[in-house]
This record gives C-alpha cells, sequence and structure tokens, in this order.
C-alpha cells in the first residue's frame, strides 16, 4: 500500500486531462536508468501463539527501536511513528501491523537481496527471536479480522470507512493480507503498454507460484492462496484484471479514462486527509469540489488508491504476489525482470499471453487461489504453464547479465507441481505452521 509523508512543497497548480496524461510521459526513462524496486510485506507474530502482533501490541516499538539503533529517520501521523525511511528504503506499516519493506529503485537483484537481507536482521536485532517469528505469507494465519485492530493513520482509518461498503472482504484485505510487489520502467508509451498489458494477462498464472495463504483465522481455507479469494470479493470500481483495458491496445489516455471513472476513496486537505464526497475523479475534475479543482498531488493520491493487479505511476507496480520468504521472495522481482526488461522476452510473454482470453482472466484468477500450480487451462497445469514462464524469463535474465538462479525456488515448485501453500503443515502445531512461512535464519 503506498505511503504518503506529510510535506510542504506540494503543488497546489490544477490539472486537466492533457497534464494527466502528460504525468505518465514524463516517466519514461531510456533502458539504462531502469531499476526495480521491491516491497515486501510481512506479519510480526507470537511465536507461542501464532498471534499477529498489531500496532498497538509491538510495532510501534518496533519502529521506534529501529529508528534508535538503524539510524531510520521517524515520521509520525496523528502524533504516532508510521514510517520510517533510510536513504531510498522506506519501512511503514499497513492497516493491521503488517511492516513493509519498499527498497529503493535498483539496479541489480543481488543489490535488492542485500537490502531484504539487511532489513531482517535489523528486525531481529530489536525483537526477542524466542517471543516473536516475522513470517511472510499472503494472509494471517491465525488471527481472525476481529482480533487485528486498526492502526491509527488517518488514511487507513478513512478505507477502513469506505471500503467496506464496496466489498464484503475489505478489512481481511487492510488487516490481514501481505503482498510482495515490484516496479519496474517504462522507455516510452509502447513500452509502457506492452508491460502493463503482459502483466495483467500473465498474473494469474505467475501469481500461482506464490499462491501462500491456505490456513486463515487457526483453520484451513478451500483455497491455496486465500488471499486471492479476498482480493476477488473487492471493490470492482479499484481492483482486479483491468480487462477492459486488455480490449485494444494499452495507452496513457486509456487507462486515464478508465481511472477517473473511479470514485474518489479520499481527498487531501491542505497536508491531511479527508472522507471524498462520493464522485468521480472526472466529476472533479469538471466540477471540482468546494471551489477547489484537482492538483498533480490529487491524482497521485488517487493513483495510490488503484489497487489493481498492475497499476501504471510514473512506473509500472505489479502487486499480486503474496508475501513468502526468502529465497522465494526474490524470485517476484527476479521473475518479472526477466520476463520485462529483455525485448525478446517481453516479445515471448506477450505472444505467450495472448493465449489467455482477456473475458477468462478472472476465472484463471480465482482457478490459481484455488489450487495454486495444480490448476489446469487448456489441459496443461497451470505448472506447464509457468514452466514455459520461467524458461522466458531465464533467458530474459541472463542476456541482462543477471544471475538466473533467483528463479530456482521457482523451478523446484514447478518440478513437484505445488506451490507453497500446498506444503504447509495443515493441521500441525503452531510451531509447525510457523516453519512453513517464517523468513529462514542466517
Amino acid at each position: 500500500m503506498s505511503t504518503h509523508l506529510p510535506g510542504n512543497g506540494i503543488d497546489d497548480t490544477p490539472v486537466n486531462e492533457a497534464d494527466l496524461i502528460e504525468y505518465f510521459h514524463a516517466g519514461a526513462k531510456s533502458a539504462p536508468a531502469w531499476r526495480v524496486g521491491g516491497e515486501f510485506e510481512k506479519f510480526a507474530v507470537a511465536r507461542d501463539t501464532g498471534r499477529q502482533l498489531g500496532f498497538d501490541d509491538g510495532i510501534e516499538h518496533v519502529l521506534h527501536s529501529l529508528a534508535t539503533h538503524a539510524a531510520w529517520e521517524p515520521h509520525y501521523e496523528a502524533g504516532r511513528l508510521t514510517t520510517l525511511t533510510r536513504g531510498g528504503s522506506t519501512i511503514s506499516v499497513e492497516p493491521g501491523g503488517q511492516l513493509e519493506l519498499s527498497t529503493p529503485p535498483t539496479a541489480r537483484l543481488s543489490e535488492l537481496r542485500a537490502e531484504l537481507d539487511t532489513h531482517l536482521r535489523e528486525l531481529r536485532a530489536v525483537t526477542d527471536p524466542a517471543k516473536v517469528a516475522w513470517i511472510a505469507c499472503g494472509v494471517a494465519p491465525v488471527s481472525s479480522v476481529d482480533e487485528i485492530r486498526l492502526n491509527p493513520r488517518p488514511r487507513h482509518r478513512l478505507m477502513a470507512e469506505y471500503l467496506p461498503t464496496r466489498s464484503p472482504t475489505a478489512l481481511h484485505m487492510m488487516k490481514a493480507t501481505a503482498s510482495t510487489q515490484v516496479t519496474f520502467d517504462y522507455a516510452d508509451e509502447a513500452d509502457a503498454g506492452r508491460k502493463f498489458g503482459a502483466a495483467l494477462a500473465l498474473s494469474p498464472v505467475v501469481n500461482a507460484m506464490f499462491a501462500n495463504s491456505p490456513m486463515h483465522a487457526g483453520k484451513r481455507t478451500e483455497f491455496v492462496s486465500f488471499r486471492g479469494h479476498v482480493w476477488h470479493n473487492m471493490d470492482a470500481d479499484r481492483c482486479g484484471l483491468l480487462t477492459e483495458l486488455l480490449a485494444g491496445e494499452v495507452t496513457f489516455a486509456r487507462w486515464v479514462q478508465l481511472v477517473l471513472d473511479v470514485p474518489l476513496l479520499l481527498l487531501t486537505d491542505g497536508e491531511s486527509l479527508r472522507p471524498a464526497p462520493g464522485v468521480t475523479f472526472r466529476a472533479f475534475l469538471n466540477r471540482g469540489i468546494e471551489g477547489r479543482f484537482p492538483t498533480r498531488h490529487d491524482w497521485d493520491v488517487h493513483l495510490s488508491t488503484m489497487f489493481t493487479e498492475a497499476r501504471l505511476k510514473r512506473f509500472l507496480e505489479v502487486r499480486g504476489a503474496d508475501a513468502t520468504p526468502t529465497p522465494l521472495a526474490l524470485a517476484v522481482p527476479a521473475i518479472w525482470k526477466g520476463l520485462l526488461y529483455d525485448a525478446d522476452a517481453v516479445a515471448a510473454a506477450t505472444v505467450l499471453a495472448r493465449g489467455f482470453r482477456r473475458e477468462e482472466l478472472r476465472p484463471l484468477s480465482e482457478a490459481a487461489s484455488h489450487h495454486g500450480l495444480r490448476a489446469e487451462y487448456r489441459g496443461k497445469s497451470f505448472a506447464d504453464w509457468c514452466r514455459e514462464l520461467v524458461a522466458i524469463a531465464d533467458s530474459g535474465l541472463k542476456r541482462q547479465g543477471e544471475d538466473a538462479s533467483y528463479l530456482d525456488p521457482l523451478r523446484e515448485l514447478i518440478a513437484a507441481g505445488r506451490s507453497p501453500g500446498d506444503l504447509w503443515p495443515l493441521g500441525g502445531s503452531v510451531r509447525e505452521v510457523l516453519a512453513a512461512c517464517e523468513y529462514p535464519h542466517e
């Protein structure tokens, strides 16, 4: 989830529709400047019970300890410490106390790995490993949504008021899910469109390799990725696979038209946030609200409330993988970097993506959530489809001079025909469940 820190210097110049399209053109970068960013969400849980530690149960204390002992700069909202920054990295707290590391954009996968490894070392240094386990999975395995308290961030409080009016699983999404997300650059509009379209069309199959949430509230679910099920029932205005966008060439203008018709989730009022008055961004643009018309900052905030499987800002963000521990977590940026940052790989991935009809993407995504790599499409298991994608990504990484061994955890899953969520000891003890999703110790 995006973090917007209070700060001065917000441009209050009103924008028009042409400005909104130009916003994306301004994000273009030449290939030598392309970078990859990672967002790694995780839960802190009590080692003896598996219960999720929320903001008031210890997460704010963890942030204070990191600020004190690891030279992170603290940032406060509503008088509470919610975000840390250091260099280009950010640690932020999600609605239920999940902790997210957002890395700076990096040229190499090894740099992402170093960032994540350092983050995990620092977390363990400020928590008692005998009492706290840091786990990565798509959904909180033991705590129920009702047991997880919402953190005090104003943005999340507003979301918790609005989203449940649009979705029966909104609070599950906010308080009890975690993911691995990755960001990528683009050269121009055509390149952005190719990458955006491929990411949307291939996400259901790729996500099956990371399906890692078979248990919630202490019970086995019917899904390998219960997180996927939660998202399938989210606010249709701002979530999903954007099959309408895939009906033709993916362009900045078509993306803008789609986003303009999404209702505002919240409004900025100076440096604070307040509930939106139930209108779309298009109405805000054309008629204003209380005499005020939108600025680029309003557009930034509105884009951050688009929770689609992939979304375009001044970079492309791919968002659909369940959180997984290392080394599998690093396979998320690896496979997408292999597929999206090499011209031959993008072309091959696009050809493969055309085999998945846009009207079938929702059923494909549901099948991935239910069955993971055991799901089938056109007589082939998802494991077989993923084997082709991993081969394309492998070649793409090697042509970039990258280490393709980051894909090895995926090869192992594909060979077994099982997603990580298939490997949990369901019905086992809390200790056994946590062992299935805890970050490995060095």
